[in-house]
């Protein structure tokens, strides 16, 4: 595959992150021919033990619901939208972590992705995190997110196992508890550990270093003042963290809000560790069209069922 030059995001592009990352379901295109996708793949095959789900809760499902899909808040996960596929059975769980710069955003901007999900037999836990506009979104967004994991598993009607799919600041929060998530959580209620066995990433900005001044209110402070923080809260840091993990990552690269080689350069990293990576470029693809169930849909099911 090419490779572009490596490209540096101006401060302005911040603003255009949050326009171009928080938008609702409402403001994503429904209808794209497939783009052709040049893809790379390296394969480590591996196979994690499924969760064993023994936390109660207080929610509003029927474990024995044979009902149609439904998209609902599900206490004691502040501010998720639980998916239940129709059906008897226990399903694999997508936690979903939605883009916005790390200051905006909601589920919203990713539920047609999870409502598409739902649809094909996903649990889905279309989750919300600290954004950075109310205190530093580091360390409390991860906790969040790697809690959603473990919601996710030990879910009444999950078969344990868990993947986590972030779109743009969202995939960077996702790639980070994929990495490395068995680190947060740790008021989490719910048990097992905050790492899934599989990531999508769409659209991530992974080396948060070469976001400079747009990360000082997700960490609160300067590379200089925290250094640790900021080494630690940079997936493209943490590649060697979890071998185990399968990983795919969708970028389109028609994408002036989050250069396409962000993807490359992490995929690169993975691949450096011998992990089980694959990335897809599609032709003709932005940064918001990235997360359209109607262009990656059957992508990211294809990748899943392998």
């Amino acid at each position: 595959m090419a490779r572009r030059p490596t490209r540096r995001l101006a401060l302005v592009a911040s603003l255009v992150l949050i326009l171009g990352c928080s938008g609702g379901a409402g403001s994503v295109t429904s209808v794209k021919e497939t783009p052709e996708a040049s893809t790379t793949v390296a394969t480590a095959s591996t196979t994690s033990p499924t969760i064993e789900t023994t936390t109660t809760t207080t929610s509003t499902i029927d474990t024995t619901t044979t009902t149609a899909p439904s998209i609902a808040a599900i206490d004691p996960l502040p501010g998720a939208e639980v998916g239940i596929p129709e059906g008897e059975g226990r399903f694999p769980g997508v936690v979903l972590v939605h883009g916005g710069a790390w200051l905006v955003g909601s589920p919203a901007a990713i539920k047609s992705l999870a409502i598409y999900l739902t649809d094909n037999g996903y649990l889905t836990v279309n989750a919300s995190y600290h954004l950075s506009q109310q205190s530093p979104g580091f360390p409390a967004a991860i906790d969040d997110i790697a809690c959603a994991v473990r919601y996710a598993a030990s879910h009444p009607r999950s078969d344990g196992t868990v993947v986590v799919i972030g779109h743009s600041a969202g995939a960077h929060i996702g790639s980070l508890v994929a990495l490395t998530g068995d680190r947060y959580g740790d008021d989490c209620p719910y048990p097992g550990t905050g790492v899934p066995e599989r990531f999508v990433g769409l659209a991530g900005p992974y080396d948060i270093a070469r976001l400079g001044p747009i990360m000082l209110t997700f960490f609160g402070s300067t590379p200089e003042e925290s250094p640790e923080d900021w080494q630690a809260g940079n997936p493209q840091l943490q590649v060697g963290e979890n071998p185990a993990l399968r990983t795919l990552l969708i970028h389109g690269d028609l994408d002036q809000v989050v250069p396409a080689d962000f993807s490359e350069n992490f995929f690169n990293a993975l691949d450096g560790t011998d992990a089980d990576v694959a990335i897809l470029v599609l032709e003709g693809v932005d940064h918001v069209e990235v997360r359209d169930p109607g262009i990656i849909g059957e992508m990211v099911l294809d990748w899943l069922s392998e």
